[in-house]
């Protein structure tokens, strides 16, 4: 999965041309709105994954830039909003740090010390969980309001495939940052990193949005989004599974005709459960 992720944006013959693009357009991010532009290409990428289209990256020509720029600036006010609740939680114990320094109280001051620690840690976890899962509901729903979706963000939010996704995400985060420390031992090396960290947040939108898809679909018994693909799709196949065969109706346009008969522990489109789960488990889709 992770090698797919890497390998998402140098997919295609004009990939390099894609690159440099994403990697200029971060370069100038200090203007701001080549932030918010950056970040709807992203979201563009996470779409694409929800329906499927995994070998298909975006090409920049082919998008409205103003459109994607809008979407940014959305996107972000649902981070600014989970960014306000957790401040707002700080604040408890903020509270009483400032008590226990005008009161002279160290104990107080302590506990305030302490109580605070705890929470930026618990928060900073919750967030590692949330902004994937609230980020994927904003693209499926194309909504603000399905960002804060408590529903989903507690479905989703605790299903094993989302959270390997959470953790797979991580590591690739890791990879990168140990990448571009390396690169910034140079000048040219420096120059560098936009283009790499293009490469490497698309790959952690790449694995978010599979996870998120999978998620959802065990969840709520349908995919997050309808492909505008082909038959069959092109969402890439994840880790083979055993078991036996589930019988399928043969698919009808872009969908199935059956789609009950499809069985989630030998769809090898799945990204996460059938791969980690035996292969007699039961469909954990709610219906």
């Amino acid at each position: 999965m992770i090698e797919d992720a890497l390998r998402y944006q140098t997919q295609g013959d004009d990939w390099v041309k894609r690159v440099a693009i994403g990697g200029v357009v971060l370069f100038f991010g200090f203007f701001i709105v080549p932030l918010f532009t950056f970040q709807g290409y992203m979201l563009e990428v996470m779409r694409r994954v929800l329906r499927g289209e995994t070998d298909t990256p975006p090409v920049w020509n082919e998008l409205d830039l103003v459109d994607i720029t809008v979407d940014g600036v959305r996107q972000t006010v649902v981070v600014l909003g989970y960014a306000l609740l957790l401040g707002l939680t700080l604040a408890i114990p903020g509270l009483l740090i400032i008590s226990g320094g005008l009161g002279g109280s160290e104990g107080l001051l302590l506990a305030g010390l302490l109580v605070a620690a705890l929470l930026y840690f618990i928060g900073l976890l919750a967030m590692a969980v949330i902004l994937p899962v609230a980020t994927g509901n904003f693209v499926r729903a194309d909504s603000i309001a399905a960002g804060f979706d408590r529903d989903v963000l507690s479905s989703v939010g605790t299903n094993r495939t989302m959270l390997m996704a959470v953790v797979l995400a991580f590591a690739v985060n890791i990879i990168v940052s140990v990448g571009a420390t390396v690169l910034g031992f140079t000048i040219i090396g420096y120059l560098a990193v936009p283009f790499l960290a293009f490469v490497g947040q698309s790959a952690m939108m790449y694995i978010w949005g599979r996870g998120f898809a999978d998620a959802y679909e065990e969840e709520y018994g349908e995919p997050p989004l309808a492909s505008t693909t082909a038959v069959g799709g092109t969402r890439r196949s994840g880790p083979a599974t055993t078991g036996a065969p589930s019988s399928e109706d043969g698919p009808s346009g872009d969908g199935y005709t059956d789609e009950s008969s499809r069985s989630d522990d030998t769809d090898t489109d799945r990204f996460g459960t059938s791969a980690w789960d035996d292969a007699d488990d039961g469909d954990s889709g709610r219906r």
